[in-house]
């Protein structure tokens, strides 16, 4: 199933295969002034150039997905799993809420954001758990703003709160800003972004 949502977006795109120009995860830590317990820690994706975009977190049949800690990851009672649920005006009036644990593409809360989860699976993540799929995604359409790199190359992906220590395995789908062809300079052609079974490990 997740294989022809796949299929889907390279046929949206029309894009060429190529090298991605996927560098990495990288991380920050929020400081969340002790409201909640554990650390708080944005994830992002590393990409070369501005504008660069990623569409879909995903896990599938030959490459899974995997968000876990050593400790419960913390979930606000008012939270969500995925920040498109997450209302502004909650955010910014409710103590504790800024540092919920979530995942997104782009944006930190409801407002403009397009997010969708497709066969996801929250249960465990939102009791604290891990979070994993091999057959699902969270993605937006690549025609989205939310889905294009800042001028730093980044793109938030989760937001993450836990006393433990992190581990992250994902995929990623996207596609570069459009850049010149080789054989028509005139012609600007993106180029496909599938980067598979990327790690990032955070010690708390």
């Amino acid at each position: 199933m997740f294989k022809n949502f796949t299929l889907c977006l390279g046929a949206l795109l029309c894009v060429i295969s190529a090298d991605a120009q996927f560098k990495g995860l990288v991380y920050e830590e929020i400081d969340n002034k002790g409201l909640v317990p554990g650390k708080t820690y944005r994830i992002y994706a590393q990409m070369e150039a501005e504008g660069d975009v990623v569409d879909a977190i995903f896990g599938d049949g030959d490459d899974y997905l995997e968000v876990k800690s050593t400790a419960p990851f913390f979930q606000h009672e008012r939270g969500a799993n995925a920040a498109n649920e997450l209302q502004r005006s909650d955010v910014q009036s409710i103590e504790g809420l800024p540092y919920d644990s979530w995942v997104t593409i782009g944006y930190e809360d409801n407002y403009m954001n397009a997010l969708t989860a497709f066969l996801m699976d929250f249960s465990e993540f939102e009791g604290g758990g891990r979070l994993y799929t091999d057959n699902g995604a969270w993605f937006v359409t690549p025609d989205m703003r939310q889905a294009a790199a800042g001028p730093d190359g980044k793109l938030l992906l989760m937001q993450l709160t836990t006393e433990g220590d992190i581990f992250c395995h994902i995929n990623l789908h996207g596609r570069t800003r459009p850049l010149p062809s080789k054989d028509d300079p005139m012609n600007l052609v993106p180029k496909l972004i599938d980067a598979r079974n990327i790690e990032l490990s955070i010690e708390n």
